[in-house]
């Protein structure tokens, strides 16, 4: 029996539009930022840390695209709902730039974390590479360590975490700094209300949090 191959179907040019317009502010929220998540497998076990920078310029790769005027412009132009089809030049065929635009604003979306999971990429697949991945049953974030300081975001796929990683763990937490700010000083998103304050987190995550932030319960998204 001949392998079953699923028709991917390309986005109507409306919804394509506005999934990248969504997308991108979705994007903007943490736009020029490092990222802190705290995991674990288990709130009984000990707590993990990955940190991840997220620039403009990753945009375009993340929703399958190479448009010829520029990363950063394509960015702006999806910010401002001014985009077109013209504008969309995929990386390798319009079949996978649609499906990883159909599923852009979810798999963003780090202030709905509590939908999402992380985790290592230790599971085989043939030229997806990324060493830590976010995401759920239905799409994932991948993350890798290019030619900047810390990981950046490199793909979104409608593919569900599992295959890509064995053991993924709970999310805790996840804040956020300007880049070149020394501490994170904003919440993205928390599990439990004030887990800051309840939870007794490492010496190694407490000295990345402005601590100040933790006393005095101020943190703003």
């Amino acid at each position: 029996m001949g392998r079953r191959i699923q028709e991917v179907k390309i986005l109507p040019e409306r919804l394509m539009k506005k999934n990248l317009q969504c997308a991108a502010n979705i994007y903007n929220r943490y736009n020029d930022c490092d990222i802190l998540v705290v995991y674990s497998r288990s709130k009984t076990l000990p707590y993990e840390i990955f940190e991840f920078m997220v620039e403009s310029s990753h945009f375009q790769h993340l929703a399958g695209v190479k448009y010829p005027k520029g990363a950063d412009l394509f960015y702006t132009k999806c910010l401002s709902g001014d985009i077109t089809m013209k504008d969309i030049v995929p990386t390798e065929n319009m079949k996978t730039t649609s499906s990883k635009i159909e599923v852009l604003p979810q798999a963003l979306d780090l202030y709905s974390a509590k939908m999402y999971k992380i985790g290592k990429k230790d599971l085989e697949t043939l030229k997806n590479r990324f060493s830590m991945g976010i995401g759920n049953s239905q799409t994932i974030m991948g993350l890798d360590k290019r030619n900047q300081r810390l990981p950046v975001p490199v793909t979104v796929m409608n593919r569900k975490i599992t295959d890509f990683c064995s053991v993924p763990c709970s999310i805790f937490l996840i804040m956020k700094k300007k880049i070149g700010f020394e501490k994170y000083d904003q919440l993205v998103y928390e599990k439990t209300k004030d887990i800051l304050l309840k939870i007794e987190f490492s010496d190694n995550i407490k000295d990345k949090i402005d601590s100040s932030k933790i006393k005095n319960n101020s943190l703003k998204t």
